[in-house]
């Protein structure tokens, strides 16, 4: 269980909440006021960060489930299985390593939401995706994200946590309103993640400076939410998902649109 923190509503597109210092996370800053439609969307993002309309892995992207099933090979991502990963959450400190211990990220920095999801599985995308951001044990700049999807089900019931964040996400109703969130529990969250199959890869940051060299973990386990607090994350955050990115290596989507574009 996290202990309290605050959720804030920074702007009418974006919901985020987040670092955690001390016990307590803080509303994530998003620098400059880019967004999701208009002059300041996602096609225009170059304008806050040159890596947004120039980088070769960006993310989000779709992952195709029986393309890559070893990590060991050199491909885009790699199926690392449902025994390769580690999630430890204790407190306000959380960790994510693979069993071959070569890689180790600690301390969750941010956690934040997205509607509809920004990767995709097979082409199908999902109503909700939450990134867990986690920092380098020893290096802050060196990141690891873990993907998790969700969606409706016929019990119309949601996990414990994402319950949770529902109800408090009732309280906030415009700009600037924030709330300090406690008792959200990751236990159910966690189970999920270290029971699923996951796919990494390497892209980057989904929002400017869209930071490359990011290890992606996206876990295929989908966890359930109920109509009603779906809705109420979508009434909050509204659309806040960057678009489908090329696949790693190929030319940035904003770079390859902007040759037909030129006078």
């Amino acid at each position: 269980m996290l202990p309290g923190f605050l959720i804030a509503l920074l702007f009418p597109v974006t919901f985020a909440c987040t670092s955690c210092q001390a016990g307590r996370l803080q509303p994530r800053s998003e620098g400059a006021e880019f967004s999701y439609n208009g002059l300041t969307g996602p096609v225009d993002w170059d304008q806050f960060a040159n890596t947004c309309g120039t980088g070769k892995t960006q993310s989000p992207i779709n992952i195709v489930l029986n393309s890559q099933t070893s990590t060991g090979d050199i491909a885009n991502y790699a199926d690392i299985g449902s025994a390769g990963f580690d999630l430890i959450t204790l407190a306000t400190r959380s960790s994510v390593s693979t069993k071959d211990k070569k890689l180790r990220w600690e301390a969750l920095n941010i956690f934040h939401f997205h509607t509809p999801s920004e990767h995709r599985l097979n082409n199908q995308w999902y109503p909700l995706e939450v990134h867990f951001v986690h920092q380098g044990k020893t290096d802050a700049t060196n990141l690891a994200v873990v993907g998790i999807f969700f969606n409706v089900n016929e019990r119309n019931r949601s996990e414990p946590m994402i319950k949770r964040m529902a109800e408090l996400l009732k309280k906030i109703t415009k700009k600037g309103d924030s709330v300090t969130a406690t008792d959200v529990h990751l236990r159910g969250i966690r189970r999920a993640i270290m029971h699923s199959k996951k796919y990494t890869y390497t892209g980057s940051l989904t929002t400017p400076p869209c930071t490359e060299g990011v290890a992606w973990f996206i876990s295929t386990d989908i966890i359930d939410i109920s109509i009603a607090d779906l809705n109420m994350f979508k009434k909050v955050m509204q659309y806040n998902a960057r678009d489908l990115q090329a696949g790693i290596g190929e030319t940035n989507i904003v770079e390859y649109a902007s040759q037909y574009l030129a006078p």
